[in-house]
């Protein structure tokens, strides 16, 4: 008796759910153009993560700087978590460019920005260091093909749109 209440009652659901619709996802917006994001989000998130681990060897000689206080390595984790998730921005229908190249651009530079969220929260100042090298060469190698409006940069243009 058990088993045929559940048989009716999973028909019952299954055939309800036949009719309907998809959901469709949250109305996001994607005003905000490439070029906003990129120097409002993007440019600043990555300067935190740039700038927190360096060294300088001038006339006066050699310069270095690790983060080491909390506030410090919050920035640096900060500007890393605000990369990765930016990646999912520039993504969205509307900002991306193609589905192809575009896309596994953006995920390079998720993946290089949280790995260097994890090197922060470790406070691994080689490895920060050291990742810093491979996120910016994931926004360069997206840079080479898409920079928009400068001649000498980049490969691919805007269309008309």
């Amino acid at each position: 008796m058990q088993t045929r209440i559940l048989i009716v009652t999973v028909g019952a659901l299954l055939a309800a759910s036949c009719g309907e619709e998809p959901p469709s996802g949250p109305p996001f917006r994607t005003e905000t153009s490439v070029s906003m994001l990129m120097a409002n989000i993007l440019d600043p998130a990555a300067d935190l993560l740039w700038d927190a681990v360096g060294t300088v060897i001038d006339e006066n000689g050699e310069t270095t700087w690790e983060p080491e206080t909390e506030e410090e390595w919050l920035q640096v984790r900060l500007g890393a978590m605000a990369l990765a998730e930016s990646a999912n921005l520039l993504m969205m229908d509307g900002r991306a460019r193609d589905q192809d190249q575009w896309i596994r651009l953006a995920e390079d530079m998720a993946d290089a920005a949280m790995q260097a969220f994890e090197a922060a929260e470790a406070r691994d100042v080689q490895r920060v260091f050291d990742l810093g090298e491979v996120v910016y060469n994931s926004c360069n190698n997206c840079h080479t093909l898409y920079w928009v409006d400068d001649e000498d940069r980049g490969r691919v243009v805007e269309s008309g749109s």
